[in-house]
């Protein structure tokens, strides 16, 4: 995506992020920093991917405000580390929400689809706030997917050099199963032992969560979440504590629990 700064949204946002990373106070905030401001730009490269495949063609004015919040969505992010205090432990989409309140009072869809982004769907969402909050959330989780298998030796190095623990728990957790086998997300908040292999087969269970018709004829027709999970099997399996015939096994669990005819069923748009 080309980064138009002659756009008042984009600009805003690159504004925000700028400011933090300039006055940065620790490596990891820099590091942060730098990231969610790529991802960003990668979500809104998806959300114009996805309107391009909605048929029929979305309002222009729809397809904007789409956009608008794809670039918007994470802009809370960049306070993560304001007073020391991990984004974790506070709403970032609250966050955003409130500073493009401040900024752009009259953007009331986008302030919506930021406030709600990260959150599960819930009756309480403005019905105004749709199909935009949809899209946004379809983009965020995609463009995740995406860059995991893109970047997964950078991520795989990360992980295990913060984590080396992680290597050594090579069992899938009960919670991922229950996922596959009732069609549903997985609560990671059930998750009882935590690795990159969890980890990953966690997100693998985000192809629960796309709502769009646009997403799933994307990952339908990219095969984004058989790449995800062959990603796995090939990257993350032979870095568990097995013996050969224990790696094949679990890349045989994996498949099996993440079949190919799975992905079809839930991809299988008009």
């Amino acid at each position: 995506m080309y980064i138009d700064l002659e756009d008042k949204v984009t600009r805003f946002l690159v504004q925000e992020y700028v400011n933090k990373i300039c006055y940065f106070v620790t490596e990891e905030e820099l590091n942060s920093n730098v990231h969610k401001l790529v991802h960003t730009f990668a979500v809104a490269d998806m959300a114009i991917q996805l309107t391009k495949l909605t048929e029929p063609a979305l309002p222009e004015q729809v397809q904007k405000q789409i956009l608008n919040a794809a670039i918007l969505h994470d802009v809370g992010r960049c306070y993560e580390f304001e007073k020391g205090i991990p984004l974790g432990h506070v709403d970032h989409g609250k966050i955003g929400a409130e500073l493009i309140q401040k900024r752009f009072p009259e953007m009331e869809v986008e302030i919506q689809a930021t406030f709600y982004h990260n959150k599960l769907s819930s009756t309480a969402e403005p019905a105004s706030c749709h199909p935009v909050l949809d899209y946004v959330r379809d983009a965020d989780m995609l463009a995740n997917v995406q860059y995991e298998i893109d970047h997964a030796e950078t991520w795989i190095h990360h992980f295990y050099s913060t984590k080396p623990q992680g290597i050594t728990i090579p069992d899938i957790d009960e919670e991922i199963f229950l996922a596959v086998r009732e069609k549903r997300p997985a609560r990671s908040a059930k998750i009882e032992r935590w690795s990159l292999l969890m980890e990953w087969l966690w997100q693998l269970c985000w192809c629960f969560n796309v709502t769009t018709e646009a997403g799933k004829k994307f990952a339908r027709q990219t095969h984004l979440f058989e790449r995800f999970r062959d990603m796995i099997c090939e990257k993350v399996v032979p870095m568990t504590a097995l013996d050969k015939d224990g790696q094949n096994k679990l890349r045989q669990t994996i498949r099996d629990t993440f079949s190919d005819a799975l992905f079809m069923s839930v991809f299988n748009c008009s």
